[in-house]
């Protein structure tokens, strides 16, 4: 079975420098794990496991066996070792987002912008080009489409 930290997902590689520590036995002791890791979600503990990344150095044995290899998993916790509050070291991981609102709407201003936008409106209708801007200027009608007036256009389009 792989081993994999509850709190960060960490999993473990043979090429990993982490080592990682099962829940105590105790219940209490447990609980207090549970409670500082946020994971009361978690009710049978036994196959899970947490990193050495949410761990106090001072929470570690020290090896004073000099003769003995150090591998990764040498690190051993100290009984009754505690787990990092983990408050500090989410906020820094986790990227904020915010969201505004306008929660101020001048009327004056929104009245300008309709204003400016009915402008727009009529500025666009004058570039385009389209039979119904020439309905008076007989002159354009003729130029645009041959026919001599806006009525002719339209009794010939209607046959």
């Amino acid at each position: 079975m792989v081993k994999r930290c509850v709190v960060c997902l960490k999993q473990d590689t043979r090429s990993a420098t982490s080592s990682f520590h099962r829940f105590p036995v105790d219940k209490n002791l447990q609980q207090l794990w549970l409670t500082i890791l946020n994971r009361l979600d978690l009710t049978d503990v036994s196959n899970h496991r947490v990193c050495d990344s949410h761990f106090n150095s001072s929470s570690f044995k020290i090896n004073k066996n000099k003769n003995m290899l150090i591998t990764k998993n040498s690190k051993r916790l100290k009984r009754g070792a505690l787990p990092m509050n983990l408050v500090a070291s989410t906020q820094s991981t986790k990227s904020t987002c915010s969201v505004s609102t306008q929660t101020e709407l001048d009327l004056n201003d929104l009245s300008n912008l309709f204003e400016k936008l009915s402008l727009y409106e009529q500025k666009i209708f004058r570039t385009t080009i389209c039979i119904e801007r020439f309905r008076d200027d007989d002159t354009n009608i003729k130029y645009f489409t041959g026919f001599r007036s806006y009525n002719m256009f339209c009794l010939v389009f209607e046959l």
